[in-house]
């Protein structure tokens, strides 16, 4: 599972927003965050057209975020980007575009989706609001404890 460039630009552009509370232009963004104007301004424009930031032009315009930040979810920051971690066309990614010898009774598509499901829940719970003070609502998120679960082979 992975999460595209743009999208990870896209947690940080939003979160500079938040953090530094009001507009901001591409030069600026850029700064911030060590990256091409370009690329920025690139990134913005699908914020924008998500309806997550607004322009405005002037002398004193910039990007600001639509909403407050403890209204924007991270899911819908990532949701801008159109991806998303499994959709009908997953299996077909896989195989380089031909058709999968599991097509029919696959035992891990049930995996993939309810992975896709539990990150999309994560990324729900957490607010911008959070990313910007810089920690998870634990009990918003997992219901557990901070330690992630143990992955890998039994030892002993």
């Amino acid at each position: 599972m992975r999460i595209s460039r743009h999208e990870e630009f896209g947690l940080r552009l939003v979160a500079n927003l938040a953090h530094r509370g009001g507009r901001l232009n591409i030069r600026e963004l850029a700064e911030h965050e060590n990256l091409p104007d370009t690329t920025v301004a690139k990134v913005v424009a699908r914020l924008r057209r998500s309806g997550l930031v607004t322009a405005e032009r002037g002398r004193n315009g910039g990007y600001t975020l639509t909403r407050p930040a403890e209204q924007i979810t991270l899911a819908q920051v990532v949701g801008a980007f159109g991806n998303q971690i499994y959709d009908a066309d997953f299996c077909s990614r896989m195989n380089a575009g031909k058709s999968c010898a599991h097509d029919a009774s696959c035992e891990l598509r049930p995996v993939w989706k309810g992975l896709g499901a539990v990150i999309g829940n994560f990324l729900e719970g957490v607010t911008v609001a959070d990313l910007v003070c810089g920690s998870l609502p634990r009990t918003r998120v997992t219901g557990h404890s901070e330690q992630p679960p143990a992955v890998g082979h039994a030892t002993g």
